[in-house]
């Protein structure tokens, strides 16, 4: 097998020509930069210093021509064919971060959207998930496979974790979710995963930008300075393609008039005939903010939702003045084995 060294801090692993190369390294134990697993976020880009990747299909979406002629790969996607030198790093969890395996129950669920499901999960009364706002978990599904939900709910919030869960399919986990499994039903969760979270250190001002149930971790972050009293200012576009899908617009048109210094810019994408009564903001949310916000720069900007919104993110904010180390985003796409069954023409995701 070939073996891959990380540069610079000399960690090395063995990677099956099977699985790609950051499925080698986690199951080796390095926690290695990465969100989707998808390879549209580009968390995972690293470049390769020496030997030969390859794709299990197309070029990732997520890496550039240009990128890839300097020698970088996504890492989520790449399969090594030779031995690698791969200049990376190993992102370890903040201090109070444990990653953990633990069991749970589902406490209640509540459906907040026509699609959309509040999942809250109770662990065992003597295990706790610490965890930082942003932060999303794995539940463990059987074969190995896995689906990944942001964490809605604050550390302030009390014991039990929220997920904002979106139907996904006819069948698989989501479907689950709305069909057949209940309070009381017992799920295996991983977490917390993942390195999107507020930077308490910056001086800048927030301005988060969420697609959907993206909104979930950025709500986590915006609960957990609620409840830390913390003034800062902090501007939300929450973009949804119906009205409905603002599911908690009343509450944070509430918050804006009781917090100062926090904005709520809400956008629907549909059409006038089909969201008649809705008098504000129109289209797509990263050119709503694009519209509005006139420097980019003044901001650290927190972006989750679809890979295709975060991509124009990545894309269209630098290109108007957002310094890249200003960007953190968190980008929701399918699990690798839902898109590998969608490429062979299979049944929809879980």
């Amino acid at each position: 097998m070939p073996l891959i060294t990380l540069v610079p801090t000399s960690q090395t692993f063995t990677a099956d020509s099977r699985e790609s190369v950051l499925a080698a390294a986690l199951r080796a134990g390095l926690n290695l930069p990465h969100s989707c697993k998808g390879g549209h976020c580009a968390s995972c880009r690293a470049r390769v210093l020496a030997g030969s990747v390859e794709y299990p299909g197309p070029k990732p979406v997520g890496l550039t021509d240009e990128e890839a002629r300097e020698g970088y790969a996504l890492l989520c996607q790449a399969r090594a064919l030779t031995d690698l030198r791969v200049e990376t790093r190993e992102v370890r969890p903040a201090p109070e971060v444990e990653i953990k395996s633990l069991p749970c129950r589902i406490e209640r669920m509540e459906r907040v959207a026509e699609d959309v499901m509040a999942v809250f999960l109770r662990l065992p009364a003597v295990e706790d998930l610490h965890f930082r706002p942003g932060q999303y978990l794995d539940v463990m599904l059987s074969e190995g496979r896995r689906r990944s939900f942001s964490i809605a709910s604050a550390p302030a919030d009390g014991r039990f974790i929220e997920l904002h869960v979106r139907r996904a399919s006819r069948s698989g986990f989501t479907a689950q979710l709305f069909e057949s499994l209940r309070a009381g039903s017992l799920l295996r969760i991983e977490g917390p995963l993942g390195q999107f979270w507020l930077r308490n250190e910056s001086p800048r001002p927030a301005l988060m930008v969420g697609g959907g149930t993206g909104y979930a971790p950025l709500r986590a972050m915006l609960r957990q300075l609620i409840a830390a009293g913390d003034r800062r200012a902090v501007t939300l576009y929450w973009g949804a393609s119906s009205v409905g899908g603002l599911y908690e617009h009343e509450w944070l048109v509430q918050l804006e008039r009781e917090r100062p210094g926090f904005s709520y810019r809400p956008v629907v994408s549909a059409p006038p005939a089909e969201a008649p009564g809705w008098v504000g903001r129109r289209g797509f949310v990263h050119e709503a903010v694009l519209a509005e916000v006139a420097d980019l720069g003044a901001w650290d900007v927190y972006a989750s939702g679809p890979p295709a919104m975060v991509e124009s993110i990545r894309s269209h904010f630098v290109a108007s003045g957002l310094p890249r180390e200003q960007l953190f985003f968190d980008s929701f796409d399918y699990a690798p084995d839902t898109l590998a069954r969608l490429a062979a023409g299979g049944a929809g995701p879980g």
